[in-house]
């Protein structure tokens, strides 16, 4: 059964929308490449020179959860581009980055355990997988691609990316309303009370709340259990994440889909 024919069974059985960020969820330190690629861009696009920008940037915003558009902007500000040259350019520097971007094998980088639980979620009728990411979209495609589980993620389905919009808040809408309007009868957005953002920092925490859609946190990436509390769940790992996942999925439907902040 292809990853399309799974989301349409799941559309029939009112199943659940599983929103996946990819840096620090996914994949593990898997950024050096698509940051160079951001860096190289910027310096082409306004003429900036690397050693100048890094001494007024130093090691740049902690951009964890950010988009990349939100991170340019910061880079830039702080190189001293004024808001009107960064708007004028931002589109430039979206598709520069994605033709720069060209990860080697990143297999070794997959979270461990990820694809296992990929293809357990794919098996059930009542899941539709997709992203929701501050990569562009090209750069998320290519980094899942290289990892090996892009088979994962049907691109018809949309998603919600740094390429959509540059504030991380709008994203999770975003998915929904492209995943409604390619599975749902009726074309409305995928309801958010049978959404779950996964992700691995407060940024991701922050959208799903801005969305009024579920968050479950996991702690692989640069944050501890403990900033990450404002979460529905938390844990610690991808096996204990499948537990509360599977947990969450399989709770009567009676059951509020999401509720007091838990760790695992």
């Amino acid at each position: 059964m292809t990853v399309l024919a799974d989301a349409r069974a799941a559309r029939a059985a009112g199943g659940w929308l599983l929103l996946w960020d990819i840096d620090g969820t996914l994949l593990l330190r898997a950024s050096r490449a698509h940051a160079e690629a951001v860096w190289a861009a910027l310096l082409e696009v306004h003429g900036l020179d690397r050693d100048a920008l890094e001494t007024r940037t130093g090691a740049g915003p902690k951009g964890a959860g950010m988009t990349d558009g939100q991170i340019a902007r910061l880079l830039l500000e702080a190189a001293g581009v004024d808001a009107a040259e960064i708007d004028a350019h931002a589109s430039r520097v979206r598709a520069r980055t994605c033709e720069l971007y060209a990860p080697d094998d990143l297999t070794a980088h997959l979270n461990p355990g990820v694809d296992a639980l990929l293809a357990e979620l794919h098996e059930r009728e009542d899941v539709v997988q997709t992203l929701v990411t501050g990569n562009f979209e090209p750069v998320a495609r290519r980094k899942l691609e290289a990892a090996g589980i892009g088979r994962w993620f049907d691109a018809t389905l949309g998603g919600g990316f740094g390429s959509d919009h540059e504030v991380r808040d709008h994203l999770p809408a975003i998915a929904r309303t492209r995943v409604g309007a390619a599975l749902r009868d009726d074309g409305a957005p995928w309801p958010a009370e049978r959404t779950i953002v996964i992700g691995d920092t407060p940024r991701d925490i922050a959208c799903a709340r801005h969305d009024g859609v579920g968050v479950i946190a996991v702690a692989t990436g640069p944050h501890a259990v403990d900033e990450l509390a404002d979460a529905d769940a938390v844990a610690e790992d991808v096996a204990t994440l499948r537990d509360v996942l599977l947990a969450r999925l399989d709770a009567p439907a009676d059951r509020p889909p999401t509720g007091s902040p838990s760790t695992a």
